[in-house]
């Protein structure tokens, strides 16, 4: 095996790696108790509960899944194996005697439907038996994706569900068998799928298979499984809908029914992702009538760095819903758990809105057509130079981005095409009549349409130039050296950059000069003199180290290139110059 195909991992090895792991969750955490020659992970006791201890567990590399959900309301103690193996029958049997010393309610032993786990568990469960322990085992599977195998759906994120639903009825008093009973029954009203777009890795070991960049993967296991079936990639709305229409078939669920949620992040899902998700499962359900009770997300039962997510369903049937609602909503100390009171929906009028603002928006105390006014004809040169820069920019969109990739975020040209795409959807209809009121609104545009840094830097350097024009008194080279000038003041000033910093500054700052420099030459020369000064401008950053702006948190020997931004401004003032040039 070549080791360029092993995946990286911050590790010390993959044989401590598991170990090491379970020693991180008590370092994190004191109060629980690690018995490292058996990886068994315990609540802290010396006096008995009286009650029901639950007990979860199986392979590793599924964390936060078991240990994260130790705690009062969920597990009293989980048993780790190594990873994606199950633990051996001699330390599940350990985890159930150390248990049972201090909780003499018996012991409930959660496991999943694999068929290592059901042989080591079972074994272990039935030597406790014998030796006169109160212990009962409960199997787990709910994934709709292997639900016609003879043995029935592997065990996903559900499981977790159970530890919720156990620990809490544990909590409450419920004995051992009316704990297992209602699990049993929770277990057959909930239904799991989930979506992988990348394979995950074992320690020390290449992907364990090889998903298409543009396909995703049905049914994946939390073993690094792969799925039952390819499909070309989606919208977050057609995913989302793709997973759920087999768990609402398999659970028979109809309008008017009521659910919980749980989506699981599969280990390399981000957070923003699976935000997402949560809006699309909500929107689906309403869509459907099916009323969404509860609904918990977050990295519960992870397959280590697969990029995917589970969905698992849970209906609230007649019968049993609203205390299966009282006992996901009863309080847990675990760790893991991501619900709590906040989970918990109060009836409110409206959940979406934006309060009215006492201060309006638009009342911003600027005067609309004011300074130097345009005639027709310079009206319609300053469309087409408008123009000019926004397509400039556009067209650069893959340009900027690479640029930018090395040293920023890659969304430079991203971010100038969408003020590109603004700048010609307002030219349409805009009166370009007052520059000072066209750089007000090209301001509004950049703060709006743009949005982040680079919508800032923009708009403050287009609102100081619409302030220097409104305070002109003539339509001259002048007026528009100060309104440049003004610009670039607003940006050094709130952006913290000065020319030699690695900025768009450096574009505007020596392009500048030149225009300052030719103010009594001839328009078309020192337009010429200009662009040129500004494309020197843009190259000169590709040698200077970065003071400002996300470049400067880079090392510089990964910036070797231009400034994307510095980049940006000499395309559109080369724009504008040559449209200039070409008609006035």
């Amino acid at each position: 095996m070549s080791s360029k195909t092993i995946t990286k991992k911050i590790i010390n090895s993959p044989e401590s790696c598991v170990d090491d792991n379970l020693r991180g969750v008590i370092a994190l955490y004191p109060n629980l108790k690690l018995h490292p020659k058996h990886r068994v992970v315990t609540i802290r006791q010396d006096t008995d509960s009286g009650r029901v201890a639950i007990i979860g567990g199986g392979g590793s590399g599924h964390e936060p899944f078991a240990s994260g959900f130790i705690g009062a309301g969920m597990l009293d103690g989980a048993v780790a194996g190594g990873v994606f193996a199950s633990p051996p029958t001699g330390n599940i049997l350990y985890a159930i005697k150390q248990l049972f010393k201090y909780n003499s309610g018996g012991v409930l032993v959660s496991l999943g439907n694999y068929t290592g786990d059901r042989l080591n568990f079972g074994k272990a469960i039935e030597k406790a038996k014998i030796a006169g322990i109160k212990a009962e085992s409960l199997i787990i599977g709910e994934d709709v994706a292997s639900s016609k195998n003879k043995t029935g759906g592997r065990s996903m994120c559900g499981e977790v569900l159970i530890y919720k639903f156990c620990g809490a009825m544990s909590a409450k008093g419920y004995d051992l068998q009316s704990i297992r009973n209602m699990a049993v029954e929770i277990n057959r009203n909930m239904a799991t799928l989930g979506i992988t777009l990348t394979a995950c890795s074992l320690p020390g070991q290449p992907p364990l298979f090889e998903i298409a960049t543009d396909e995703m993967e049905i049914g994946a296991g939390v073993h690094g499984e792969a799925g039952i079936e390819k499909r070309k990639m989606g919208t977050a709305k057609q995913i989302v809908a793709l997973t759920l229409d087999p768990i609402i078939g398999h659970l028979k669920l109809k309008s008017g029914d009521r659910v919980a949620a749980v989506l699981n992040n599969m280990g390399g899902t981000s957070c923003m992702e699976m935000n997402i998700i949560a809006t699309e499962t909500k929107d689906y359900l309403d869509a459907k009538q099916i009323r969404l009770e509860r609904m918990y997300s977050g990295a519960l039962k992870t397959s280590l760095e697969m990029q995917g997510f589970q969905i698992c369903l849970l209906h609230l049937n007649d019968v049993n819903g609203n205390l299966w609602l009282e006992l996901l909503d009863a309080p847990t100390e675990s760790i893991g758990w991501t619900g709590g009171s906040m989970s918990v929906p109060k009836k409110t009028t409206n959940q979406i809105t934006d309060d009215d603002d006492d201060l309006s928006l638009q009342n911003t105390g600027r005067k609309a057509g004011v300074g130097p006014r345009l005639s027709t004809q310079e009206q319609d040169i300053a469309r087409g130079s408008l123009k000019a820069a926004a397509d400039a920019v556009i067209r650069s969109e893959e340009l900027l981005n690479r640029l930018d990739s090395g040293c920023g975020d890659g969304d430079c040209g991203i971010t100038l095409k969408k003020f590109g795409e603004a700048i010609l959807t307002y030219l349409k209809t805009a009166s370009l009549e007052y520059p000072s009121d066209v750089m007000w609104e090209l301001s509004e545009m950049a703060e709006t349409d743009m949005g982040g840094t680079s919508g800032g830097i923009y708009s403050l350097g287009l609102s100081a130039a619409s302030q220097a024009l409104a305070n002109a008194t003539s339509n001259s080279r002048n007026s528009w050296l100060s309104a440049w000038e003004s610009a670039m003041q607003a940006i050094t000033k709130y952006g913290g950059a000065d020319p030699g910093d690695r900025t768009m500054l450096d574009t505007l700052h020596t392009a500048s000069v030149t225009f300052k420099q030719t103010l009594t030459e001839d328009l078309q020369t020192a337009l010429t003199k200009t662009a040129q000064s500004a494309d020197i401008g843009a190259k000169a950053t590709a040698n200077m180290i970065a003071r400002a702006g996300r470049a400067s948190y880079v090392a510089s020997e990964y910036i070797q290139e231009e400034d994307a931004g510095a980049r940006a401004a000499a395309l559109w003032i080369s724009a504008i110059v040559q449209h200039i040039a070409q008609t006035y």
